[in-house]
């Protein structure tokens, strides 16, 4: 233990760093404002069904809305709510740490090194102060994923119920994505001949209890709203970047960006290819063999989907840690690899730093222009589209208009107006910079 004492005081002190440097930090993005507008307007509206900009939000499930709100009503205390909003992202980090941690069976060496593959990840280890439900999506498939592990070793139907259970809180915080899991669980029962899998994946009870937690918001949004309230996520997720309708990436788009996210890590197995070759495909055999089959079959399946994003691959990326922990162990000494682990975790730390400082001076100067200037006391309308950060701070839901006649019917009853357009023979009474888009302006207008 006491040699690994230093590196495991190298992960504190970063998370610590990062946990104070969080409170510095504004709202980074478009996809942080809304998600702390969707939080906020929960808070102070209804509990079961989360809005944005007063709408039904049904878009992405409810949980970590649900989980971030005792954060949110800790923070309005102290008037930090973005801050504690962030908390949440941190603990999940840290408690998917902890699964690692058993998962390796509380080997203190296998778990650095599975740490220092993780967090090497500039892609996994930027999310850590985010507000956004990927965090928490990552602890929860893990979680999942550890007790399938569990029920493997041991054969006690608890675990099942556990893996059915988290498998579900996954599903309630991101939607179906983790279903990619199953083909590759189904996969693994048939090469390695392996009826607990089996056991596991057709227990009915397991799926009515991940049924009974799943469904039921679902259900209760459809009878009370109808069918609309999904149309985003049917036509946007489903349709648009899963069957491809709209934009479609190259197929090997998810590849490239596991490979960039691990290269380091990828380049030392190259480099130990003739070694890894005369191992007689062990490679395939055991735990090795069936991380790599956890991991690559979802990766396979999701490449043929249209528009790829490549954070839909960090509920992944733990596995992917575990499988390369226990294959650099047969080429290399424990000695090199923690060494390089740690020098490359605080490579990618001090880069998070460096970049989000670089830009921080010019976001909080825009950020604060638009928190003094807001009108709040005047009635606004968006022309267009909304602005979610202008929704946050003005801390209370603003009519979207799409047509010309609308807009100009509003602006003469004493209404206000944002919009990305410049309206022809209207003298902008404000202008704001975006902060998040170069080049972008946010013109206020209104009669005065």
């Amino acid at each position: 233990m006491k040699n690994y004492k230093k590196y495991f005081l190298i992960f504190l002190i970063a998370f610590l760093i990062l946990f104070i440097f969080s409170y510095f930090l504004p709202l980074l993005s478009y996809q942080e404002a809304r998600k702390a507008v969707i939080i906020k307007e929960t808070y102070y509206g209804n509990f079961l069904i989360p809005t944005y900009n007063s709408e039904p939000y049904f878009t992405k499930p409810p949980l970590h809305t649900w989980v971030s709100l005792p954060f949110y009503a800790l923070g309005h205390i102290f008037s930090s709510e973005v801050f504690l909003m962030r908390l949440v992202s941190f603990l999940s980090y840290t408690l998917t740490g902890f699964i690692i941690y058993k998962i390796q069976k509380k080997d203190l060496f296998k778990t650095l090194l599975s740490l220092f593959i993780l967090f090497s990840s500039f892609r996994f280890l930027s999310f850590i102060y985010r507000i956004d439900v990927e965090p928490l999506f990552i602890l929860f498939t893990t979680a999942s994923f550890y007790f399938l592990m569990r029920f493997k070793e041991t054969l006690e139907n608890k675990y099942v119920y556990l893996f059915y259970l988290f498998f579900a809180f996954a599903f309630l915080t991101r939607g179906p994505l983790h279903l990619f899991l199953l083909p590759a669980f189904l996969i693994n029962a048939f090469i390695f001949k392996d009826r607990t899998i089996l056991k596991l994946l057709f227990f009915l009870k397991g799926w009515l209890i991940f049924i009974l937690i799943s469904f039921p918001w679902y259900i209760f949004g459809y009878l009370k709203f109808g069918a609309g309230v999904f149309q985003e996520f049917i036509y946007t997720d489903i349709f648009k970047r899963l069957a491809g309708s709209g934009k479609s990436d190259p197929f090997y788009y998810y590849f490239s960006a596991l490979i960039l996210n691990f290269l380091p890590w990828i380049l030392l197995l190259l480099i130990k290819a003739k070694t890894l070759l005369k191992k007689d495909f062990s490679l395939f055999s055991a735990e090795p063999g069936f991380y790599f089959l956890v991991f690559f079959i979802p990766i396979f399946l999701l490449s043929f989907t249209g528009e790829k994003f490549d954070k839909y691959l960090l509920f992944l990326y733990p596995i992917v840690a575990l499988f390369m922990s226990e294959i650099l162990l047969w080429c290399y000494s424990k000695k090199f690899l923690l060494s390089l682990g740690a020098f490359l975790f605080i490579l990618n730390l001090s880069a998070i730093l460096l970049i989000q400082l670089n830009s921080l001076e010019d976001l909080n100067y825009k950020i604060d222009l638009i928190k003094i200037n807001l009108p709040k006391k005047e009635k606004i309308i968006f022309y267009q589209e909304e602005n979610p950060l202008f929704i946050y701070y003005l801390g209370r839901p603003v009519p979207v208009v799409k047509e010309e006649s609308k807009f100009l019917k509003y602006l003469k009853s004493g209404y206000g107006a944002f919009t990305t357009e410049e309206i022809r023979n209207l003298i902008p009474y404000r202008v704001f910079p975006d902060p998040y888009k170069k080049g972008k302006i946010w013109y206020y207008y209104k009669l005065t």
